[in-house]
């Protein structure tokens, strides 16, 4: 029995243009988070302007949701 020729698996445009646009959006999220720290006039304004712009995540600071209004 003779195997088939064997195919390299071809890159995936569509998965790698994805990977690209998420290590460019981490970061620019990084870089923000540096500018708001390089800004805020001291620890418990730079805590809160991270968490107003959905940047506290990015720097390993705890998110907590807040309570759901009715």
């Amino acid at each position: 029995m003779k195997a088939g020729p064997r195919t390299e698996p071809t890159p995936n445009r569509v998965s790698d243009a994805r990977d690209t646009a998420q290590l460019a959006h981490r970061q620019d999220q990084h870089t923000a988070a540096r500018v708001v720290a390089a800004r805020a006039t001291g620890v418990d304004d730079c805590v809160e302007l991270l968490g107003m712009l959905g940047l506290a995540q990015t720097v390993g600071l705890p998110v907590i949701d807040p309570p759901l209004r009715r």
